[in-house]
């Protein structure tokens, strides 16, 4: 079972339909590094509390947007393995 979280050391805004995420170093946003995520990347971001799997964030994208359970997963594990190598996530144990 893959579950993440968000790093602590991000900040997230809502903007219009996107959310702009802004990583924290030393209570500095480092603003060379701003990502900015679609409407459907935010839902996702939302649903990477540490208690959800990809699985389990797959179907709700699914239930809440116009899209098949193969290209949910396949663009949520992309967006998820992005977010690690960036460390916005990290994989809960």
């Amino acid at each position: 079972m893959s579950v993440f979280q968000r790093s602590p050391d991000v900040v997230c805004r809502q903007v219009g339909a996107e959310s702009v995420l802004v990583p924290i170093r030393h209570n500095v946003g480092n603003l060379d590094f701003v990502y900015t995520l679609s409407a459907v990347a935010s839902r996702v971001w939302s649903l990477l509390d540490g208690t959800h799997d990809i699985d389990g964030i797959a179907d709700v994208i699914c239930e809440e947007f116009d899209v098949d359970r193969e290209t949910a997963s396949t663009d949520i594990r992309t967006l998820v393995s992005d977010l690690g190598e960036a460390a916005l996530v990290s994989q809960v144990s």
